[in-house]
């Protein structure tokens, strides 16, 4: 009886265990699907390269849409081409805030946002509100398909 009862227990633990992992992973694909919006993207016949799924890097890392906010910090940059392989091109990018549905002008960023390849994201984020977005598009015509609209939400996961 003893031998059941430890059993069970364990089962019961492994069991828990594995459904507040489930929850977890769930919150979490939940969360970047909030975070990564429609791009809005319409083709412009230009496009040249490959372009990869998420094209967005901090840090020289791929965004983590679950883990985006607010509060992150670093060096972000947008690629095109093969990461797998690392044989990517830095894209020129310009970025800019919107609040509901109109650009949100900041004093003094409304050229030094434009063409870049890189640029430290608290610099922008420091302007921004829960619920705005951070729209991310491409100088190029031909960078076009590289185009992100994040949903900027408060806190972690």
């Amino acid at each position: 009886m003893l031998l059941t009862s430890i059993i069970g227990s364990r089962t019961f633990a492994q069991d828990l265990a594995l459904d507040l992992f489930n929850f977890n992973a769930k919150a979490r694909q939940e969360r970047a699907k909030e975070v990564m919006q429609d791009n809005e993207y319409t083709s412009t016949g230009y496009e040249k390269g490959i372009f990869y799924s998420n094209p967005l890097m901090l840090n020289g890392k791929p965004i983590d849409y679950t883990a985006f906010n607010l509060e992150s910090k670093g060096e972000l940059t947008v690629i095109k081409g093969a990461a797998i392989t690392g044989d990517t091109t830095q894209v020129s990018f310009y970025v800019y805030l919107r609040r509901d549905g109109n650009k949100v002008l900041i004093p003094g960023n409304e050229r030094s946002s434009i063409g870049k390849t890189k640029m430290d994201i608290s610099e922008i984020l420091q302007h921004a509100e829960p619920g705005d977005q951070l729209v991310i598009e491409a100088v190029k015509k031909e960078d076009g398909h590289v185009k992100r609209i994040l949903k900027l939400l408060g806190g972690g996961c």
